[in-house]
């Protein structure tokens, strides 16, 4: 009876071990690559730092600005301190002509130009329509939006006053005139990025592709070493026993599980505790969406390390899939404007479900329920992942055996030879 016990548990006990020393051993593997080391350690480290750093404070104030008053008169002075009112803008010079003006935006003085007209007074008296014309710097957005909201907000109030003034020149009340002008009032309540900042939108999506591209990355450089190393150039040692597909998949996961699961922490709990972005999430709905992103983003690097053949070209893959995956994620163009093929396209990468999963829980205040439908392909891509990566490896370790058993029975040359590999 003890022996049959004996003979249950042993392969068990053994499966354990070996999970184990493959795990300790691709540890051994990052620890000892520098520039691995750099991929996965400091990127994610400093980037979530530096990107903070460039963007704080996330918005645009007081933004500097020239206007062409052509009008000269009270009203048109009375719009150009409204102006300079406004948090978003700060009027840098005034009373010149459009030619200087252009020349001050050309030698980077200002950065917008609002031109009053000359008949702006006299418009405003004889109840006319005027128009007031602004020339932004396109060259950076948020200084587009600045100007637009900036000289957007002094026109409607302005031209709320003018309508005020000219009912109660009618013979209304204040109040009635106030009523009439803005029969219904609107208040506008930002739900998640309440002050409409730049990195509260953007840095928790460049977090998460972060997260994915050094992974897949980091796997396939120590993959495309790993083939430099070994003389017939394969991903599988030779020289050391067969641990089994199974094992081998399970134990290199979760070395790189252990080490992504606390830059997690820092990356999505910490960063954003530090500069005040959006955290509606807890740790429980935190971890159903990025348990099975870390999972099937491991498994989609182990699937896509078997075509490296070098180091270097891992890093090709970073510079052409990252600025394309964050288009996929659908923060930037909205997911109803894409096309099927598209859509099909961006379920291939882990990040776009986890990019918009993460942003509809931590800034909109999604529940786990509200966020199934990224949980669930998370989920399906991590199964799908899970059988490539045990296919192509299946394949890897079974190819380092059937090499093992011809070098045992032809010489070594002969063997280099027959794979196609010169002396």
């Amino acid at each position: 009876m003890k022996n049959k016990y004996l003979n249950i548990f042993r392969p068990i006990s053994e499966g354990f071990s070996n999970t184990f020393r493959i795990w300790m051993r691709e540890f051994q593997l990052i620890f000892s690559d520098v520039g691995v080391m750099i991929l996965i350690f400091v990127v994610p480290l400093i980037y979530p730092l530096l990107y903070s750093f460039i963007y704080y404070p996330e918005v645009v104030r007081d933004l500097p600005i020239a206007v062409v008053d052509l009008s000269h008169s009270a009203d048109s002075r009375q719009f150009t301190r409204d102006l300079d009112a406004t948090p978003d803008l700060k009027v840098a010079t005034s009373s010149i002509s459009m030619e200087e003006a252009i020349m001050m935006f050309k030698n980077r003085e200002v950065r917008g130009i609002v031109q009053i007209p000359e008949t702006f007074s006299q418009d405003i008296a004889m109840k006319r329509q005027t128009t007031i014309s602004a020339y932004a710097d396109m060259e950076f957005f948020l200084y587009y939006k600045a100007l637009m909201t900036g000289a957007s907000f002094v026109s409607l109030e302005t031209g709320h006053k003018i309508q005020i003034n000219n009912l109660m020149n009618e013979g209304y009340t204040e109040r009635q005139a106030q009523i009439t002008a803005e029969p219904f009032k609107m208040v506008d309540n930002a739900m998640a990025n309440q002050g409409g900042g730049f990195a509260s939108y953007g840095i928790p999506a460049a977090l998460i592709l972060i997260i994915q591209q050094t992974l897949i990355i980091a796997i396939g450089i120590l993959a495309g070493t790993a083939r430099e190393r070994h003389i017939f150039g394969t991903l599988v040692p030779m020289d050391r026993k067969k641990m089994g597909t199974f094992r081998l998949v399970i134990g290199k996961a979760a070395a790189y599980f252990t080490i992504y699961a606390l830059l997690c922490i820092y990356m999505l709990g910490m960063i954003p505790e530090w500069f005040g972005y959006g955290q509606s999430a807890d740790f429980t709905e935190l971890i159903a969406l990025i348990m099975p992103f870390i999972l099937s983003s491991i498994f989609m690097g182990l699937t896509l390390s078997v075509i490296f053949k070098n180091r270097e070209s891992a890093m090709m893959l970073y510079l052409f899939t990252s600025i394309p995956l964050l288009f996929l994620s659908g923060i930037i163009w909205p997911l109803s404007n894409f096309s099927p093929v598209w859509l099909a396209m961006r379920e291939i990468f882990p990040s776009s479900n986890a990019i918009f999963g993460y942003i509809k829980m931590n800034s909109l205040g999604a529940t786990i329920f509200e966020t199934r439908k990224e949980i669930m392909s998370l989920w399906i891509q991590t199964g799908v992942y899970f059988l490539t990566v045990c296919i192509t490896y299946g394949y890897q370790v079974n190819y380092s055996v059937h090499l093992r058993s011809e070098l045992a029975s032809h010489s070594y040359r002969e063997i280099r030879q027959k794979i196609g590999i010169g002396d």
